[in-house]
């Protein structure tokens, strides 16, 4: 077991398989979302905080697992971001992505994109989830983006909440920035991973199948 901060708010915890079972713990209850799962992540908070000599004080917010090639699997998880924070958690977020790709995989996106017309070749391969209040923060907080190429969007409903999913694969490290200002303001929390946004796309109500940012600028 080995464990990575990769920002302020955000700590990587890779664990093959043979250490899970090791544990007492198969791969399907800790994919399960219930009580197995719930007692997996305490123990793993635990050995972060041993580990890091820290405490989770605001508590966790989000956590992502990720099945690499070698059967070993990257949990990432990161506490709720204070007011102010929010850019800083968005950092973490991507800098996490970039973490979880095969130092191979990342090498074949980045010649890709620098042999496609008009990408940067340090363009940041990520998909982010802003959740908002209500649809009325979240039409506010479009008016107030103005890149030069939107990133694709959608929206959907969820749970109570309002999730713009957003494709950041051809921004730039600059453009992410300026973003995350943004979303200090106007963003309730930040997800990330095409596994969460696959999820809210099965389970949630889609309101706006395409350039949701766009549109919900013109409300």
């Amino acid at each position: 077991m080995e464990f990575q901060r990769v920002g302020q708010h955000t700590v990587k915890c890779l664990i093959s398989e043979e250490e899970i079972y090791d544990l007492g713990y198969s791969i399907e209850e800790i994919m399960s979302n219930g009580e197995r799962t719930q007692e997996f992540m305490n123990y793993i908070f635990d050995m972060a905080e041993e580990e890091f000599q820290m405490k989770f004080d605001m508590g966790v917010k989000t956590v992502r697992a990720d099945f690499l090639p070698d059967h070993t699997i990257s949990l990432t998880f990161s506490e709720h971001p204070a007011s102010g924070d929010m850019m800083e958690h968005l950092k973490d977020i991507v800098n996490g992505l970039l973490n979880s790709v095969p130092e191979e995989k990342w090498k074949e996106l980045k010649e890709r994109s620098a042999n496609e017309a008009g990408v940067d070749a340090e363009a940041i391969h990520v998909v982010v989830l802003l959740k908002f209040k209500d649809l009325d923060t979240a039409a506010r907080f479009a008016k107030h983006m103005s890149f030069k190429k939107m990133p694709p969007s959608s929206l959907y409903k969820h749970s109570g909440g309002y999730y713009i999913i957003m494709d950041l694969s051809h921004m730039t490290e600059t453009e992410v920035k300026a973003l995350s200002m943004l979303t200090d303001e106007y963003v309730a929390d930040i997800e990330a991973g095409s596994q969460r946004a696959a999820f809210i796309g099965e389970h949630g109500e889609c309101i706006i199948g395409k350039n949701a940012v766009e549109m919900l600028a013109q409300l």
